[in-house]
């Protein structure tokens, strides 16, 4: 007999696992110009990860897969915080400003570690917490327990669509949370357009797997199509190019998730379909005139400051390649190579490419990171499509935002924003299959 103690303990797990990634979807779209939220957010992950060990006793063993991610993933900013002597840290490649520099104050004898930025690397550092904390909590719990996460992110997403409405009609400052921020676009609870564009991507393909989840119940297919209808729009407004340009792919994924609910009424989801793909078509038609004509002013590439920011960021990278600058110090390992012709008012805060980032920041050791973390995700949904232990929803839904992040990334920075690196630990742990712990043995039968 199951006390109701008992069934209560796989709940624990779940709620923290929610209640940790609506607190980042929330609070953790600032970025570094906002260290108070992300502060916040750290806390609470702190706080779940406590509240998880010590409360949800009942929890799932952790694929050993995730706690090798998590190692490769916190190596990095670990290994270039260690002190060195100084005849080590200054013989490391493009380190010559700084010894000049420090020797004017006379501290170039003192032991330093790789990083150039100790204090921004060690704020990376703690910034993983949160996006690691969940991806344990998650993949500790049954597949079936994980769909509650993507009704999170549906609300996340929803959310930000009436918000951004709010905002739009407010105008101005109103309604947003951030000091740097896009004025008169739709942010949501993001300061950048971008990331919210992508919060909106990976919620419609949530919506997809929830459609996948509850395809027998009644309009389910017009539900997913009208919500579809409404988070594109709200995607569009945010004027972001590359979000738009992933628009389809990010509806193919959805409509793929949703699997069972497309085929079981053909006819009336052809409709359906129909109806969003015009509605769709309608909006992209409306942003050659009229009040969205503005959204495709912005596909004017001619003058875009992220050609001149790739050059100078490879010149960077070169220069301490292999082992980088320091993770979190793009903004001052960039200053010293910036052409005079392109310098202005304006300072450089990312490379708008993750991976040249990565290049410049941690070297050859950050990428051979990246290239096994790939790997390892690449070997997690090699696994869950064979097996089939994991919801075929939930397999497509995590496929699909791995892909729209890593594409993403080619231009501009989401994982910067600790909401969309929970969202992507989200779809990590989603392909986790968790151990199977052996049954306790009920003492009250």
């Amino acid at each position: 007999m199951l006390t109701a103690k008992a069934y209560l303990r796989p709940e624990i797990a779940a709620a923290i696992a929610c209640a940790l990634l609506a607190t980042a979807i929330v609070f953790g779209g600032g970025g570094s110009p906002a260290p108070r939220a992300e502060l916040l957010v750290e806390f609470g992950a702190a706080l779940a990860l406590c509240s998880w060990i010590f409360f949800a006793k009942d929890r799932q063993p952790v694929d050993p897969l995730m706690i090798a991610l998590a190692g490769i993933v916190v190596a990095v900013p670990l290994i270039q915080l260690v002190p060195m002597p100084p005849s080590v840290w200054q013989a490391l490649p493009g380190r010559e400003n700084a010894v000049v520099a420090l020797d004017l104050v006379g501290a170039a004898a003192e032991w330093r570690p790789i990083s150039l930025d100790p204090a921004q690397t060690l704020a990376s550092l703690l910034s993983l917490g949160p996006p690691l904390a969940l991806m344990i909590v998650v993949s500790s719990l049954r597949p079936e327990r994980r769909t509650s996460l993507l009704f999170v992110v549906v609300a996340g997403g929803f959310a930000t669509a009436l918000l951004g409405a709010m905002q739009l009609v407010a105008g101005g400052n109103a309604l947003r949370f951030y000091g740097e921020t896009h004025r008169d676009w739709i942010v949501g609870f993001q300061a950048n357009r971008n990331a919210t564009a992508d919060v909106v991507l990976i919620a419609m393909m949530a919506f997809g797997a929830l459609a996948g989840s509850y395809a027998r119940r009644r309009h389910t297919a017009w539900w997913l199509a009208g919500g579809l209808a409404v988070l594109s729009l709200t995607l569009i407004l945010t004027g972001s190019r590359a979000g738009i340009g992933l628009l389809f792919p990010a509806l193919f994924f959805a409509v793929i998730a949703s699997g069972a609910a497309i085929f079981a009424s053909r006819r009336r989801i052809a409709v359906a379909l129909g109806a969003t793909g015009i509605a769709i078509a309608g909006l992209l038609a409306a942003m050659t005139a009229g009040p969205l004509a503005r959204v495709a002013s912005r596909f004017d590439v001619s003058g875009d400051f992220r050609f001149e920011l790739w050059r100078d960021g490879w010149t960077a990278a070169q220069a301490f390649w292999p082992v980088g600058g320091g993770v979190g110090g793009f903004a001052r390992l960039l200053l010293p190579f910036e052409r005079l012709e392109v310098v202005d008012r304006t300072r450089p805060n990312r490379a708008h490419n993750d991976y040249l980032e990565l290049m410049v920041e941690s070297g050859a050791l950050g990428v051979v990171a990246l290239i096994a973390c790939a790997a390892l995700i690449a070997v997690l949904a090699w696994r869950s499509f064979r097996s089939g232990a994991i919801p075929r929803e939930h397999r497509i839904f995590a496929f699909g935002t791995v892909a729209v992040v890593a594409l993403h990334s080619l231009v501009d920075y989401p994982l910067r924003s600790m909401s969309l690196a929970c969202l992507l630990a989200l779809a990590v742990a989603m392909m986790a299959r968790p151990g199977q712990r052996a049954p306790e043995k009920d003492t009250n039968s």
